[in-house]
């Protein structure tokens, strides 16, 4: 790799969509946004261009002009260097968690600010709202195993779910220690 300095998050996300195989950046946007992975990445269509032209200054992807309806367009393909670096980057991501920051904890936090009955009827609604994304991240999974893609695709809609189970036990103790307490 011609510079050392890490790759992030969304530029392994982004090198995982090229090493499926050349792309324009708009092909790379809607394949985003059919995967819906702007809900686990901090990929966005303004940021590809800029992440894409990046990569290939590092030289781990190519880019081949090519001609569409008489309009030149890019085509980015990953790189060797760019395959050697995406590997390594989803083995660092695998072997370091890290702890994102969540709104709730701020809240948390501080809810001794706000009125008790309002902070257990905010918190119901959360709780509301985290069963009906975790409904959408099942049927995900359904569709990804039906659609026939790979386990580890599946795995990421499996985990989305146990993580908001995690959250809603918590939520449910919480509630019930701010019913019981004071």
């Amino acid at each position: 790799m011609r510079d050392e300095a890490p790759l992030s998050a969304a530029d392994i996300a982004l090198l995982g969509l090229l090493a499926e195989g050349p792309k324009h950046p708009w092909e790379i946007s809607k394949e985003v946004t059919y995967r819906e992975m702007r809900t686990w990445t901090e990929l966005s269509q303004s940021t590809i261009y800029k992440q894409l032209h990046s990569l290939q200054e590092r030289g781990l992807v190519s880019s081949t002009g090519e001609a569409v309806q008489g309009r030149a367009r890019r085509v980015y393909a990953i790189t060797e260097e760019g395959r050697q670096a995406v590997a390594a980057g989803v083995i660092d991501l695998l072997a370091h968690p890290d702890y994102p920051r969540w709104r709730i904890d701020i809240a948390t936090y501080n809810i001794d600010l706000a009125d008790r009955d309002d902070t257990v009827q905010a918190l119901h609604r959360y709780a509301t709202a985290l069963a009906e994304r975790a409904s959408g991240w099942r049927a995900l999974e359904e569709f990804l195993r039906a659609s026939g893609c790979p386990p580890h695709r599946w795995a990421l809609a499996r985990r989305a779910v146990h993580l908001i189970e995690g959250e809603l036990r918590w939520i449910g103790e919480f509630i019930d220690e701010l019913q019981t307490t004071h």
